[in-house]
């Protein structure tokens, strides 16, 4: 993939697609990357995740730990860390976030959940007892 006098990508670069990309892609290590094309398929990422105001992602499931959105998303997101919605977005589907960021002029519409680690304990011990 790297030619000799290719350099590898520095930490805190970012990298910026503005081609079409359709597929399932997985980034294993913490990246920053920047959508400004279409993309269709999964997209699994750390790091960083900017989609761009001329940005149209279709997917079944969006994650990645700090994601912002200017374009538009058709899909599920799933954000470990921060969710930011910039005006100019526009969500389709169910988000899940700890911190939540809405601009005005955004628009979702789908579920959000914002998952806190002492209910997740509090919503187990509620489920069994409604069980018994």
């Amino acid at each position: 993939m790297f030619k000799k006098n290719d350099k590898p990508i520095a930490e805190g670069e970012v990298i910026n697609i503005e081609a079409g990309i359709e597929g399932n892609v997985k980034f294993s290590g913490p990246v920053n990357l920047r959508l400004n094309g279409k993309f269709e398929g999964e997209l699994e990422t750390k790091g960083t995740l900017i989609i761009g105001e001329k940005a149209d992602v279709k997917v079944k499931t969006l994650k990645g730990d700090t994601i912002t959105i200017a374009g538009r998303v058709k899909g599920d997101i799933i954000s470990s860390k921060r969710l930011e919605l910039a005006a100019t977005a526009r969500v389709i589907g169910n988000i899940e976030a700890p911190i939540l960021v809405i601009q005005e002029g955004a628009i979702l519409k789908g579920d959000c959940q914002m998952p806190v680690e002492d209910e997740k304990g509090e919503r187990k011990e509620s489920t069994k007892k409604k069980e018994e």
